[in-house]
């Protein structure tokens, strides 16, 4: 390896570093696109949602989700994240009596880096992508669901590339007559290959949630026009080798667990506010989303604004049903 080449890698990890790091990104170590919703649903609730059925999108939360809705869809989505990152999200979900299946893709990128050996014009330029592409299932036993998903990684910071997998694990269950929901999950078990000197580490971590139905009223002289209030409370406990890294000694710090928490409100069963906030160490506390259900299809929006002057991000998504 030229002094060249490590110079180059040095800068290409310090760049993803800065970009995904904890402090910037809130809670989130490792390979940061496993910890950011691929839906504009998810990322309008802070995250929150991790107990709330989002079709494909739940393989990446709690699998065990897959079966709790009554219809299968087809979702995508797209997110303009701090640092000019584009993500891109597809996903395909299947529902039958007692199981369902789904499979996705889930990509990050940054594009234009420009490369130079000494100051002065650039040699061209490069990119660092991300890539989960994630096969899941689900099934319900005995009145609680239960389901496992697997995720292909690929990472690419040029000249380096790298592979590996995640498996997430999940339970959940309802009561109160389909008001109160709970789950559980483990995510981002496996690992990655070494990419030039280390292996990035995956954002394993333990994830508890539950949704509670706080108010369903039907107005008495507009009966048409019902309104119904949902909330989400997520517990998070990271795992493993997710640790902050102390910028003045590079001692490492501890990662904390913390919670999110969301609300969910449904007007006419066809307009939906979301926000959420998200406790701790973290420079997005705050997420806010609109949504709009009609017939057969659903559109999300989400807004979420960064304290640290790296600016807001945008995200938009699609959600098509079909029995």
């Amino acid at each position: 390896m030229n002094k060249y080449t490590l110079s180059l890698s040095t800068l290409c990890l310090s760049l993803i570093i800065m970009v995904h790091s904890p402090r910037i990104h809130g809670q989130d170590a490792g390979l940061a696109l496993l910890d950011i919703s691929p839906t504009a649903f998810g990322l309008g609730l802070n995250e929150s949602g991790s107990i709330k059925a989002q079709g494909a999108a739940n393989m990446y939360q709690n699998p065990s989700l897959l079966m709790s809705t009554n219809r299968s869809s087809v979702s995508l989505g797209y997110t303009q994240w701090i640092a000019e990152t584009s993500n891109l999200f597809g996903g395909y979900h299947k529902l039958k009596e007692q199981s369902a299946f789904a499979f996705s893709f889930y990509s990050s990128g940054i594009q234009d880096f420009e490369q130079r050996d000494n100051p002065g014009p650039s040699n061209g330029v490069f990119s660092v992508q991300y890539l989960s592409i994630s096969a899941g299932y689900a099934r319900t036993m005995k009145g609680i669901h239960l389901g496992a998903s697997l995720h292909y990684l690929s990472e690419e910071i040029y000249p380096y590339r790298s592979n590996g997998y995640a498996v997430n694990f999940g339970a959940s269950t309802s009561f109160a007559k389909d008001r109160i929901h709970i789950g559980s999950a483990i995510r981002n078990l496996g690992q990655m290959e070494e990419l030039d000197i280390q292996a990035t580490p995956l954002p394993k971590a333990w994830i508890s949630g539950v949704s509670i139905g706080l108010l369903e009223w039907d107005p008495p002289k507009n009966p048409e026009l019902p309104l119904f209030i949902q909330t989400y409370i997520d517990f998070v406990y990271p795992m493993g080798d997710n640790a902050l890294v102390d910028d003045n000694d590079n001692s490492i710090i501890p990662t904390d667990a913390f919670l999110t928490i969301g609300l969910d409100i449904l007007i006419a069963e066809t307009l939906q506010l979301t926000t959420g906030y998200r406790s701790g160490e973290t420079a997005r506390p705050l997420s806010f989303g609109l949504g709009i259900e009609f017939n057969d299809f659903a559109f999300n929006y989400a807004l979420v604004p960064f304290e640290t002057g790296f600016g807001t991000v945008h995200s938009v998504g699609l959600r098509y049903f079909f029995p």
